[in-house]
């Protein structure tokens, strides 16, 4: 299950309009689901919360601050970054306008068998280089990390791993990150951690430069 708190729910609105700045008196109303998005910033990815989003645009949560008129991609389905421009900031929320309108249900779903909405992972992952330590019950190794979201990581490695072999990664900034194989060929792997990533967490450290690749 995607970790996140009750209040941190998306609102889809099928007007072609930009989401506004929300009214301080209506911020604290539910909505019917969460939606934990990706914000591309020049090289740098952000994670975000979609709290807004129409065919013309959304309202995101952000961890880092950006300026009014910055382009940015949006990846309201992980791997299908949308172009857009942030139109305004208040606090910690931005609306950004799409370059184009996007079809609301299909981005959301990622269920098409055709086009950009193709059918991926719930959350957004973050594409990196980086060094990182893997432990399990018979050795200690030096891996790469190749992707990282907050139910999973995939990364390369020469160790000899099977299917629902227990492990732990190590990477520097992060909590010590314990899971599962689910799949590994070609020396990769792919686990699925027992305990999600804090969102907070993951995102400060996607803000603090920690993805850039290892030297």
């Amino acid at each position: 299950m995607d970790n996140y708190e009750a209040h941190e729910l998306t609102s889809v609105f099928f007007g072609e309009v930009v989401p506004s700045p929300p009214e301080r008196r209506a911020e604290e109303r539910q909505t019917s689901l969460l939606r934990v998005g990706k914000l591309i910033v020049g090289l740098e990815q952000r994670l975000c919360m979609i709290r807004n989003i129409s065919s013309a645009g959304a309202m995101l949560r952000l961890y880092q601050p950006i300026d009014v008129g910055t382009d940015v991609e949006v990846e309201v389905t992980p791997d299908c970054p949308v172009p857009a421009t942030v139109i305004w900031v208040q606090d910690d929320l931005a609306g950004v306008a799409f370059a184009e309108s996007i079809d609301v249900v299909e981005a959301l779903r990622g269920a098409s068998r055709m086009g950009p909405y193709r059918r991926v992972a719930r959350t957004p992952r973050l594409r990196i280089r980086r060094a990182a330590t893997m432990h399990t019950d018979d050795l200690e190794s030096e891996v790469t990390l190749c992707d990282l979201s907050l139910n999973g990581a995939k990364f390369e490695t020469e160790a000899a791993l099977s299917t629902d072999m227990e492990v732990a990664l190590f990477v520097d900034g992060l909590p010590p990150l314990t899971g599962r194989v689910r799949w590994c060929h070609d020396l990769h792997a792919g686990m699925e951690f027992d305990i999600p990533v804090q969102m907070d967490v993951l995102a400060e450290w996607m803000g603090s430069g920690a993805t850039q690749p290892a030297a």
